[in-house]
């Protein structure tokens, strides 16, 4: 996933490591942090070669000062917590930077007990582990959560949408203030960068400079490696592909890493005549984040699920059946590396969908017997949503999206739950992602919503 990244993280790694203490006193206590110490940071190198450590050892105050002080740049904080019990790592905890706290059971169980609940009372974005082995893979990997929140304040976000939409979005008007707020919410609690361009201009711009040659190209290499292809209009293919480059091309002159095209709309007010469907299965081979519909907060969500899961995120409308407790995921794309791309591709169907109005939609033969984490947001509560299913089938038919997922949940707590300020959307990763996304919505600062678990 370093592809994503356009610059180094840089992490602040805090030692505690007072002579004496819990775990004992000098010279054996100040042998075993030395080991304790070169162990950890021989692992976060070859864990995460991409990112910038910057190592401390705190055993008073002035160090406390001198780590904050210095570090105040970086993306957030790991505190190792080898000897207590001296309270070093509470104002560490109070500078409100994202936090984890791993301590060492006989060494940090003191200083993590009455420091780490205390400082969730406050709302401070912290999580913690505490064990006998502060070296393990399953701790450290708990810093992609950090790399991840590093990963969103640098991603560029290029929205391409109508005129009329592109000027809602710039100033706050009566009728645009739940328009206007959607990018600066997500920009707020990201930090992400979005960039505004007017439909127009990127048809004129972009769209109309690829060349009918340049994208039947693409289109004929779609239909090829398809596993079939139902769309008998070719020419709707080929203008996915001139859109495909069109993309492409934009994303790349702005710097952007991520883009949001406003299709449906696009597409019914006659700016755009193409649908970006086929363009979005292949822009995850150019390492670009495709989005559908210009939507803001499930872009958020694809973009850190990227990070935090190393798998591809797709949007879904979320339909139920409450007979038979099953959840229907739909949409009119998905990823062909699902699993991530270790795991190769799953073949796909070029088709029409609903009841063939809409063209050169795709469905992809998705895994089934497998766990889905469903997440949404609603950040103006600044709430994370969450549910997970088990995949049982996949459907192709016609009418609704081509893309559709067939699981089982508590479709009863889904109904009851559902937050309407969260919008239709749900972002769909493969596998369960729960505790993940929990975590990283602590060091957000979101409340979580498990909209899956009924509320009593």
């Amino acid at each position: 996933m370093g592809e994503f990244l356009s610059n180094k993280a840089r992490i602040g790694i805090a030692f505690i490591i007072p002579p004496l203490g819990a775990i004992g006193g000098p010279p054996a206590s100040e042998k075993w942090f030395s080991e304790m110490k070169e162990r950890i940071v021989r692992k976060l190198k070859e864990m995460y070669p991409e990112i910038e450590f910057s190592i401390h050892d705190i055993k008073d105050s002035e160090d406390v000062k001198k780590f904050l002080e210095k570090e105040a740049g970086s993306i957030g904080y790991v505190v190792f917590i080898l000897n207590c019990i001296t309270g070093l790592v509470r104002p560490i905890l109070y500078s409100y930077k994202p936090v984890i706290m791993i301590a060492e059971s006989y060494g940090g169980s003191g200083d993590f007990l009455l420091e780490y609940s205390e400082a969730k009372t406050y709302d401070i974005p912290v999580i913690g582990e505490v064990t006998r082995d502060v070296s393990s893979k399953e701790v450290l990997e708990k810093i992609n959560l950090l790399r991840t929140i590093h990963g969103l304040k640098n991603s560029r976000i290029l929205f391409i949408v109508s005129p009329s939409e592109k000027y809602l979005l710039k100033l706050e008007y009566p009728l645009s203030i739940d328009l206007y707020s959607s990018l600066k919410s997500v920009e707020a609690i990201t930090g992400i960068t979005p960039i505004i361009l007017d439909a127009k201009e990127f048809v004129k711009k972009y769209y109309e400079q690829v060349s009918d040659s340049e994208a039947r190209t693409i289109a004929d290499k779609w239909i090829r490696e398809a596993e079939k292809n139902l769309e008998t209009d070719i020419d709707e293919i080929v203008k996915s592909a001139k859109l495909y480059l069109a993309m492409k091309k934009a994303v790349k002159d702005y710097g952007a890493n991520s883009i949001a095209v406003n299709c449906i709309v696009l597409r019914n007010i006659g700016i755009l005549d193409a649908w970006p469907c086929l363009g979005y299965m292949e822009l995850w081979s150019d390492n670009v984040i495709p989005v559908c519909e210009a939507d803001p907060y499930s872009a958020v969500l694809i973009i850190a699920g990227k990070y935090l899961t190393g798998r591809p995120g797709f949007i879904v409308d979320v339909a139920v059946d409450s007979l038979r407790n099953e959840v229907i995921y739909y949409h009119c794309y998905a990823p062909l590396e699902p699993l991530g791309k270790e795991k190769g591709k799953y073949p796909y169907i070029i088709t029409p969908a609903h009841l063939g109005l809409k063209k050169a939609s795709i469905h992809v033969k998705l895994p089934v017997n497998e766990t889905v984490t469903a997440v949404g947001l609603a950040p103006e509560d600044r709430i994370l949503i969450i549910h997970t299913a088990e995949i049982t089938s996949i459907e192709f038919s016609n009418y609704a999206c081509s893309v559709k997922l067939i699981g089982k949940t508590n479709v009863k707590a889904l109904a009851e739950n559902w937050l309407r300020r969260s919008g239709w959307h749900r972002v769909i990763f493969y596998g369960d992602w729960r505790e993940e996304f929990r975590e990283l919505a602590t060091l957000l600062k979101l409340r979580v919503l498990e909209e899956d678990r009924m509320v009593f």
